[in-house]
């Protein structure tokens, strides 16, 4: 779910430049590049529109008890790879026109005494086109997003709606100095707001939804998906989330982040493991929509079929049309520091390597995942990649982390899409 977008696009532009076109990836490579990086487990997954072309399960996603990884399973928390669905929920509505990506957000959500504006430009609307593509000017700091998380399922004490007004308000501080729709900056808030229109105009809570609507049209078994753990009859099939710790400091940082989480070492000697607790956060559709590999692969396949049975092609279109046509930059207080390689659609991205080839899609990570899941430019080919490794501590070991998750989806698309060169 947190953003560090602009530490992980560097590091992606720098890899890069390394896959090999010649050689695929096997099983051992992937094994070793896991094993190098510590990261306990993943799920690899290739498919076109109509078949699974590569699927293998690696590692644990369990270290204690030891329980192997499982396609089919393995419940992984998605981290902001959920946002996707978010574009796809709203780009249902837009289709009904029950709502409109260009009025203001305020007109669906029918508070007239909680309005939502940016209080130093009140003019400029708030959009579900500004939210889902990210340029909204919503801003919140690495603290306010790690007071999110909260463990089980204790976050939901607070609904989705008083968790959008409390953060996305006019009287804090969580907004960019730049007026909306004019820059882009990540937001797991704005997405999130989107998600409250979904309710407010479906009467129905977001993730009834999704599961109606999105993932029960498409075949997905909807009992062996949710985001609160109270959704889930059988837990242990639930990915369990793990950090790596080389000294007692690694402890420490991690008490601090998470004060109220218990977090603890699975062995005494160092380095170990350390286990994260479950936990959830009440905006959670930026990202805990949890479901095993096998069924966001079905939903993928939906995006490479055009929209197949829940969208109409001209949404899959819209989707993927970087707002602004892509002359909105990301948004940094340096201008140098510009990210050009980066423009958002509705609910996804779109990544350009150096050599020019792009591909849509999104990542995500929380303490304990890091995630990949991408298309190619000829929308015929697509990669996932759903792993236990964690980036949250801006450290080298995370960097080596998101390398090796971003190398090994590289590597899958040099290896399938035979016609980049």
């Amino acid at each position: 779910m947190v953003g560090w977008l602009s530490i992980r696009l560097v590091v992606f532009l720098m890899i890069c430049a390394t896959v090999s076109s010649t050689n695929c990836p096997n099983r051992e490579w992937i094994k070793k590049s896991l094993k190098k990086a510590h990261i306990p487990g993943a799920v690899v997954m290739v498919i076109n529109a109509t078949d699974t072309l590569y699927a293998e399960a690696f590692g644990h996603q369990s270290l204690t008890p030891k329980r192997h990884m499982n396609i089919d399973r393995s419940i992984f928390s998605l981290a902001s790879v959920s946002k996707t669905f978010v574009g796809t929920a709203v780009m249902q509505l837009v289709e009904q026109s029950l709502v409109d990506l260009d009025i203001d957000v305020n007109q669906y959500l029918s508070e007239p005494q909680k309005r939502i504006f940016h209080p130093d430009f009140p003019s400029n609307s708030i959009t579900l086109r500004k939210l889902l593509s990210h340029s909204a000017s919503i801003a919140t700091s690495r603290q306010v997003t790690n007071s999110y998380y909260h463990p089980g399922d204790t976050a939901f004490a607070e609904s989705l709606t008083d968790a959008c007004y409390r953060i996305i308000n006019p009287n804090t501080s969580n907004w960019l100095p730049q007026p909306p729709g004019t820059v882009i900056y990540y937001s797991n808030e704005g997405n999130s707001l989107a998600a409250l229109v979904v309710e407010k105009v479906s009467n129905m809570s977001y993730i009834d939804y999704v599961e109606a609507k999105i993932l029960k049209p498409l075949g997905i078994d909807i009992n062996k998906t949710g985001v609160r753990l109270a959704d889930f009859s059988n837990i242990e099939d639930l990915v369990k989330h793990y950090a790596y710790a080389y000294n007692e400091s690694s402890v420490e940082v991690w008490h601090e982040k998470l004060p109220k989480f218990n977090i603890t070492k699975i062995s005494k000697d160092f380095p170990t493991w350390l286990q994260i607790p479950f936990y959830g956060f009440s905006i959670y559709p930026a990202g805990l929509l949890r479901m095993s590999a096998r069924s966001l692969a079905t939903y993928l396949q939906m995006f490479l079929n055009n929209g197949s049975s829940i969208l109409r092609p001209q949404s899959i279109v819209e989707m993927r049309r970087p707002v602004g046509d892509g002359l909105i930059l990301y948004y940094s207080p340096n201008s140098a520091d510009q990210l050009a390689n980066v423009d958002a659609g509705l609910g996804w991205y779109w990544l350009t390597k150096n050599n020019g080839r792009r591909y849509v899609g999104h990542e995500g990570s929380m303490p304990g995942v890091t995630h990949s899941m991408f298309v190619n430019e000829k929308n015929n080919l697509g990669v996932i990649v759903l792993s236990t490794g964690d980036i949250s501590s801006e450290t080298q070991q995370s960097k080596e982390t998101y390398e090796t998750v971003t190398n090994i989806y590289m590597s899958l698309f040099e290896c399938f899409d035979t016609d980049i060169m």
